[in-house]
């Protein structure tokens, strides 16, 4: 008796997936058919390449705020000189993330080092430890008095 009652359960799920089978299906299939139409669209439009070997792009996923990733870059830097690594993993433990995204937030951790670099907010500095970044002294000039 405890057998069929299983069948049935197995029986029951195995409907479940071949309905989302189904649907999966025709969405790719709607999809397809939205491609090939915007592909005999570029061709009219006068579009030389083939369409098909445009690489497809996904969705850019946001992890941080206006200005976050920089503020926390800078405010990590003002404690310590620190290397890239670091600072991610400073970030994704601040953040409670797991490591599957690590490759992401360094990637983007070295993207707003540069920019900062550019900027002249950060300096790189060769040492003996490696590369590591530090906040930018900047040339202060004293204050003319006017009296």
């Amino acid at each position: 008796m405890g057998q069929s009652i299983v069948i049935h359960g197995l029986i029951k799920k195995r409907a479940e997936i071949a309905g989302q089978h189904r649907a999966a299906i025709k969405a790719a299939d709607a999809i397809k058919d939205d491609l090939a139409a915007i592909d005999r669209a570029l061709l009219l439009c006068g579009y030389k390449d083939d369409p098909k070997g445009i690489a497809p792009r996904g969705k850019y996923k946001q992890l941080f705020g206006r200005n976050e990733l920089k503020l926390t870059i800078i405010n990590a830097l003002r404690v310590a000189p620190a290397d890239d690594e670091t600072i991610a993993a400073q970030i994704m433990a601040a953040k409670g993330w797991g490591d599957d995204i690590h490759a992401d937030v360094l990637k983007r951790v070295r993207d707003a080092l540069q920019r900062a670099q550019t900027a002249g907010q950060v300096v790189q500095d060769f040492g003996p430890d490696g590369c590591l970044w530090t906040i930018a002294e900047r040339a202060t000039q004293p204050a003319e008095t006017g009296s």
